[in-house]
C-alpha cells in the first residue's frame, strides 16, 4: 500500500495579532499556501490536528476563509481528516462547534473517538458518511486515520482507553495506522505544561505507525512515529526561530523492504511563507538616567536597523515585507519607574525600524538597595542615609538626594506630632522652595 498525505495543525484562522488587521490576513494567507502545497503536492489525504481556528466565536469572513481552502481541496479529490483543537470546542451551551458544521457540509471528516462515561475502553467506530461522524476514516485501502479531540486533563485516559480498544479491534487488513490528536509532548517545551510523557504515549505505539499531533506550536518529530509540524504562523515573538515550520509531507509504503524498527514512512518537514518577527533585547543595568536611555537605545536601534535591512531589504515601503519586532527591555532600572517612558521608547522602536507592529514589554527589574550598617549611627542618621540612598538612584532626585532626604524626615517628625494638614502642606512648600535655591547636596 502506497499513499502520500500532508499533516498541519495549529492554523489559527482569525487571529487578529496585536489587534491589527495585517496580522489576520497573515493567519489566512498561512493556511492558502499550506493549501496550494497540498494541491501541488499531489497528495492523497490532508490530516489537520486542531486549531483551525484561533477563537470558538468565528466571524463571517474567517469562515469564508476556511471554506474556500477546504472547497479547493475537495474539488481536487483530497479529504481532509481533522480534530477540534482547543480553539475550537464548542460551547457547552452550543450543540455543535463550528469544526461539526464543516463536516457537515461535507468540507472535511471530523474524527474522534468516544471515551466518555466509565468504560475501560474507547468506541472506535468508523466514519458514518450520513451522520457526519466517526473515529476512524480509510482514505485508501489499507490505511486507516484515528482521531481524537482535545482533552485536556483527560488526555492520558483518553489515551489509554483509545490503545485498548486498538488492542482489540480488527485490524487484519489494515497495513499502516494514523492515530492524530490534539497535545503535546512532555519536555518538548521547557516553559509548556500539559503534554503526555513518551511513557504515557507509549501504549499506542504497537498499533499506530504515524502519532499526528497538535497543539504545541514547536515542530518536532520523535523515535520515527510522533510527529508535529508546529503552527503555520507565529502566534507568538519566541515561536518565530523554530523553522522550518508549518506542516510534514508524508509518504508512506508498506510493502517496501526496511530492516527491522524502521517506519513503513519517510517524511519531509516543509515552511510555508511567514510575517518576519523579531525579538530584540535591551539590557538597562548601564544606563543612569532617562535621557541616557534614550541615547544608548537609539544607537542600539539604529544598528539593529541596519542589520534587518541587510537581512530583509528595503521594507519599508511593503507591508507584507515588513517585520513585528518585539523589544523587551530587561535588567535592573537605575531610576523610579515612573519615570520609564513606555511610549517614547515605542516611539523611537517605531521610527528607526519601521516594523508592521512594534511591540515593548518592560521586563526590568527595580534595583535593590543594600544598606551598610554602621553601629556609630544612631537611627535617625541611619534613616537618612538610607533615604538618601534611594533618592539618588531616582534621576529627579540624585544631584539633591541629601536635601530631599531630610525633608522626608522633617514632614515624618511633623506628621508624628500631630501637626494639621493644612499646616503640613505649608511646611512642605516652604521646604521645597529651599531645596530649589540651594546648591547639590548641600544639606
Amino acid at each position: 500500500m502506497k499513499a502520500r498525505f500532508l499533516h498541519c495543525a495549529d492554523i489559527h484562522l482569525g487571529n487578529r495579532q496585536y489587534n491589527h488587521d495585517a496580522r489576520y490576513w497573515d493567519f489566512s494567507r498561512a493556511y492558502r499556501a499550506v493549501v496550494d502545497t497540498a494541491l501541488a503536492e499531489r497528495v492523497d489525504f490532508v490530516v489537520l490536528a486542531g486549531d483551525l481556528f484561533h477563537h470558538r466565536s468565528v466571524d463571517p469572513r474567517t469562515l469564508g476563509h476556511a471554506v474556500g481552502g477546504l472547497r479547493r481541496l475537495r474539488n481536487a479529490g483530497i479529504p481532509v481528516l481533522a480534530i477540534e483543537g482547543n480553539h475550537e470546542r464548542a460551547y457547552h451551551s452550543d450543540q455543535i462547534g463550528w469544526m461539526h458544521f464543516l463536516a457537515d457540509q461535507d468540507l472535511l471528516i471530523l474524527l474522534n473517538a468516544e471515551v466518555e462515561g466509565d468504560a475501560a475502553t474507547a468506541v472506535l467506530r468508523p466514519w458514518d458518511a450520513q451522520r457526519r461522524r466517526g473515529a476512524y476514516y480509510e482514505p485508501k485501502p489499507g490505511l486507516r486515520v484515528y482521531g481524537l479531540r482535545y482533552y485536556g486533563a483527560g488526555t492520558s485516559i483518553a489515551v489509554e482507553r483509545c490503545a485498548a480498544a486498538l488492542a482489540a479491534a480488527d485490524r487484519a487488513d489494515v497495513a499502516y495506522t494514523i492515530f492524530t490528536a490534539h497535545a503535546g509532548v512532555e519536555g518538548v517545551l521547557d516553559d509548556k505544561a500539559g503534554g503526555l510523557s513518551p511513557r504515557q504515549w507509549a501504549p499506542l505505539q504497537p498499533y499506530v505507525d504515524y502519532l499526528a499531533l497538535g497543539h504545541f506550536h514547536k515542530p518536532f518529530a520523535l523515535d520515527n512515529w510522533i510527529y508535529n509540524p508546529g503552527s503555520t504562523e507565529a502566534c507568538a515573538s519566541n515561536e518565530a526561530p523554530w523553522e522550518p515550520r508549518g506542516y510534514f509531507i508524508v509518504t508512506v509504503d508498506s510493502a517496501a523492504p526496511r530492516s527491522e524498527g524502521e517506519p513503513k514512512h519517510s517524511t519531509r518537514l516543509g515552511s510555508n511563507p511567514k510575517r518576519a518577527f523579531r525579538h530584540l533585547s535591551f539590557k538597562l543595568d548601564q544606563v543612569t538616567d532617562p535621557a541616557d536611555l534614550m541615547a544608548r537605545l537609539t544607537t542600539f536601534l539604529e544598528r539593529k536597523a541596519a542589520d534587518l535591512r541587510a537581512e530583509l531589504g528595503d521594507y519599508a515601503g511593503d507591508e507584507r515585507r515588513r517585520p513585528v519586532v518585539e523589544l523587551w527591555l530587561t535588567g535592573t532600572l537605575p531610576f523610579d519607574r515612573s519615570a520609564l517612558d513606555i511610549r517614547a521608547v515605542e516611539d523611537r522602536l517605531g521610527a528607526t525600524l519601521q516594523p508592521l507592529i512594534g511591540a515593548v514589554k518592560d521586563f526590568t527589574q527595580a534595583a535593590a538597595y543594600a544598606v551598610e550598617t554602621d553601629e556609630s549611627l544612631t537611627r535617625g542618621q541611619l534613616e537618612r542615609q538610607v533615604l538618601s540612598g534611594l533618592l539618588s538612584r531616582d534621576a529627579r532626585y540624585a544631584e539633591q538626594s541629601d536635601a530631599w532626604a531630610g525633608l522626608a524626615i522633617e514632614l515624618k517628625q511633623l506628621a508624628l506630632r500631630g501637626t494639621p494638614p493644612a499646616e503640613l502642606a505649608e511646611q512642605l512648600a516652604t521646604l521645597m522652595a529651599q531645596i530649589e535655591v540651594q546648591p547639590p547636596n548641600s544639606a
